[in-house]
């Protein structure tokens, strides 16, 4: 008869955050995440054989939370002409991240950016988003060039850079709005 897993691995995942949020990155180990978890070591190299492997289900996890955010904004942005860029601008206008929402990504993001698997999994994603955008709607170049946009501003607030005022913000956002809206989908080269 087979072992009964005595825990949860999203609660797992959860005590690593913690682990992260307190100590940063450098302090992420299975034993300190064992012991925030309340839980055997090998409990945890169960699910995540590394440290690497906690790092990437981390990096999944908050990959696949952005991605329910977007599909829901990008389903109330059907009407629009691109319903995938405007969709993102929405997801992105619903609120900055939190203190804790940008110390994880940032820890994740510095302790995993050597590791091959996080490369992979944020070049994935990035490929998707852009195939999206792309594929979404009228004036496919004009919504790359409001996306990047868009993207510069989620880099600065994730990176705790610039935390802008609510009306700014507002502003900006529409400025990525018209970004799509103001140039012709033929750009001319020079």
């Amino acid at each position: 008869m087979g072992r009964h897993r005595k825990h949860d691995p999203e609660e797992v995942l959860n005590a690593a955050e913690r682990v992260v949020l307190r100590r940063g990155a450098a302090g992420l180990s299975i034993d300190a995440v064992a012991k925030e978890a309340g839980i055997a070591k090998s409990s945890v190299l169960y699910d995540y054989k590394s440290k690497s492997a906690v790092l990437e289900a981390l990096v999944g996890r908050i990959i696949a939370a952005e991605d329910r955010k977007v599909a829901i904004a990008v389903a109330a942005a059907e009407a629009t002409a691109n319903p995938e860029l405007f969709g993102r601008i929405e997801a992105v206008a619903a609120g900055q991240p939190s203190a804790d929402e940008r110390a994880v990504v940032m820890a994740v993001s510095a302790a995993a950016s050597a590791e091959d698997a996080f490369q992979r999994s944020m070049r994935e994603w990035l490929a998707r988003d852009l195939e999206a955008i792309h594929s979404g709607g009228e004036k496919p170049f004009a919504a790359l060039m409001a996306y990047l946009a868009l993207y510069g501003l989620a880099t600065i607030e994730y990176q705790g850079f610039r935390e802008f005022e609510p009306s700014e913000r507002a502003a900006i956002l529409d400025g990525i709005k018209n970004i799509f809206e103001l140039i012709s989908e033929k750009p001319v080269s020079s």
